[in-house]
């Protein structure tokens, strides 16, 4: 990228203010720790470059970012509701213990009005692994049938030890699609013919 002397953050904004997300896109990842207060300035400004905002916060933030980011996810606009449950997964990974009691918050979008916010949540959950097991698990006893689905999804793609006792209490579940993550995940783990022959 040829230099023009000014700082990434100066060229990152100036690619949001211009709409150019292609070169927001790639000053973005060139963001560091220290522009972490100036994009939860960002974030909070109601401004257009809210999305782009909690984007950077995803790649860069801290625990402080994460009131900004818990507060996203009742956004208005499902674009802020879709990146900010990717932005809590991101922050998981770094902090898991602070944004750990967050992700209840996390599961309440697979209930979303809007597609692409449920599946971010879902995605999300699935990236957060193990941290994310006991949230999921209180999902799987939703009234809420696609709730049920995409939890029951989520731990089957995390497929380890620890998703696997809320799976079993879900062999038998009303719905044909938890019943199928339920056998695929405990079959996955080489649990199932000692399950189903325990229950016997």
């Amino acid at each position: 990228m040829k230099s023009t002397g000014k700082s990434h953050w100066e060229r990152f904004r100036a690619a949001v203010a211009a709409g150019d997300d292609e070169k927001a896109k790639s000053l973005v990842a060139l963001l560091s720790p220290a522009d972490m207060p100036r994009l939860v300035e960002l974030a909070e400004g109601g401004g257009d470059g809210r999305w782009w905002a909690v984007r950077g916060l995803a790649a860069v933030g801290d625990a402080q970012a994460l009131p900004v980011i818990v507060a996203s996810l009742t956004d208005g606009d499902p674009a802020i509701r879709s990146v900010a449950a990717l932005a809590l997964a991101g922050l998981h990974q770094r902090h898991p213990e602070a944004v750990r009691h967050s992700l209840p918050r996390l599961v309440q979008l697979l209930a979303d009005d809007d597609g692409l916010v449920r599946q971010s949540a879902a995605d999300s959950l699935a990236r957060c692994g193990d941290g994310a097991v006991d949230a999921l698990a209180d999902a799987l006893n939703s009234p809420h049938e696609g709730v049920r689905v995409r939890a029951a999804a989520a731990l089957h793609r995390i497929g380890t030890i620890a998703a696997a006792p809320p799976l079993y209490h879900h062999l038998e579940d009303n719905n044909p699609l938890v019943r199928h993550y339920a056998y695929e995940t405990l079959d996955r783990l080489g649990l199932l013919t000692n399950l189903l022959l325990a229950r016997q």
